[in-house]
């Protein structure tokens, strides 16, 4: 018997113990669940949180209230901000404002803003309930000390508000549109904007009601924010402006500085009816001048930007000066002249030999045959054995370049028939 009841009493106290453990499990899950969430807030709240390439959130670098009431009293470490009008039934010395402060220098400065909104979330308030109330925003004119400021060292204010919203019936989040002022704070060297919201219609009667939102101190995801819309577009430049010599080839590239989808497609207009197709491409300009050269580039999703640059080319005094030796006006046969005409007639291979004389050292004889380079030569004599077989018109060029890349450009007309 006794027996018997040990085992009993050893079975009720090992199911005693079972369920003491899966109780402790459950404290420790709910313990870490709590602190989970505890920690919850202020791992989604950043100093700038990026939701995709267009949305943008920036969390005040300052903010702050300061009270008519407490004149000599700093808030900057307060977690709620307060808002009241000045004008009681027998006094206006109860005003209280929310001095803000973003920066938006971190912003890509090819960024267009579409919209930039405020949002302030209103959890609770005081005294009356300011149902209706209009909270004003206003641009502060100032530089301000935001750790230490107080209403005796406010900063000025533009009395003129440039955005206004209703205090609702329910808690929640109220918004501004300040896209205007932030766009102005863009083209800024500074990147930063203040603002303070205000309460300045007349309450002209007992019990104010003090209108209260969540700070920044609170680190939640109810901490006032500023989001800014935006796009990227399009947009490039050159290595432009250029100087040049006549003569002379100059680089010239195009350079993507933001957005776009890819491929791209460029397109230069050089101011002399020509063009080109490359990114990096290059160009001589013959006579001297300043021209205006545009650079029109397409992306792959249609988009298109342009830019202009210029090129400011001078006469060139020292260019080397070129003289064809052979063949020149006649007809020739099997690399011989046979007789002189207007015009040059080749049959069969022909040597194409120059006369350079350059003041300074030349580096090099280019041949081409309608544009096409088909041989360089580094000493004198400069020549090239044309043994092509064609049949018709064709443009001689030969370009003569210096030891400084000053070059001179001379063309010749013939007709080579085998």
């Amino acid at each position: 018997m006794n027996v018997w009841n040990g085992n009993r009493m050893n079975t009720r106290d090992r199911s005693t113990g079972r369920k003491r453990e899966l109780l402790h499990c459950w404290i420790v899950v709910i313990a870490v669940y709590i602190l989970f969430l505890s920690l919850l807030p202020t791992i989604q709240v950043q100093a700038t949180l990026s939701l995709d390439d267009t949305v943008q959130q920036l969390l005040p670098t300052y903010d702050t209230y300061i009270d008519q009431t407490t004149p000599d009293v700093s808030y900057t470490t307060t977690t709620n901000l307060i808002v009241s009008n000045a004008y009681g039934n027998d006094s206006k010395e109860w005003e209280r404002d929310i001095l803000l402060v973003f920066n938006v220098s971190e912003l890509s400065p090819y960024a267009e803003i579409t919209s930039a909104t405020l949002n302030m979330y209103y959890y609770d308030y005081d005294v009356t309930d300011p149902v209706d109330r209009v909270l004003s925003v206003h641009h502060l004119s100032t530089d301000w000390d935001p750790q230490n400021v107080t209403w005796t060292t406010r900063p000025k204010m533009v009395f003129h508000n440039i955005s206004s919203a209703h205090v609702p019936a329910s808690y929640g989040w109220m918004t501004w549109d300040l896209t205007e002022d932030v766009r102005q704070a863009q083209l800024d060297t500074t990147g930063i904007v203040a603002w303070q919201i205000s309460d300045i219609n007349p309450y002209q009667s007992y019990n104010i009601p003090l209108v209260k939102f969540k700070a920044t101190e609170t680190q939640t995801v109810y901490s006032p924010y500023l989001e800014l819309q935006y796009i990227i577009p399009l947009t490039v430049t050159t290595t432009g402006p250029y100087e040049a010599y006549t003569n002379t080839e100059i680089r010239c590239a195009g350079v993507l500085l933001a957005g776009g989808t890819p491929p791209y497609q460029w397109y230069w207009e050089y101011g002399d009816d020509s063009n080109a197709t490359e990114q990096n491409t290059t160009h001589t300009y013959t006579a001297a001048s300043t021209y205006q050269i545009t650079l029109t580039v397409h992306d792959g999703s249609g988009a298109t930007a342009t830019t202009t640059t210029q090129a400011v080319i001078t006469e060139n005094s020292t260019e080397p000066q070129i003289t064809l030796q052979h063949p020149y006006q006649g007809l020739y046969f099997l690399n011989t002249k046979l007789l002189p005409l207007q015009k040059t007639f080749i049959i069969g291979p022909m040597d194409i030999t120059v006369d350079v004389v350059s003041y300074y050292p030349l580096a090099r004889v280019k041949f081409l045959v309608d544009g096409e380079l088909c041989s360089t030569d580094t000493e004198a004599p400069y020549s090239w054995r044309w043994t092509q077989r064609c049949c018709g018109r064709h443009v001689l060029k030969i370009i003569a370049v210096d030891s400084l890349e000053t070059s001179s450009v001379m063309e010749h007309t013939v007709w080579k028939f085998f």
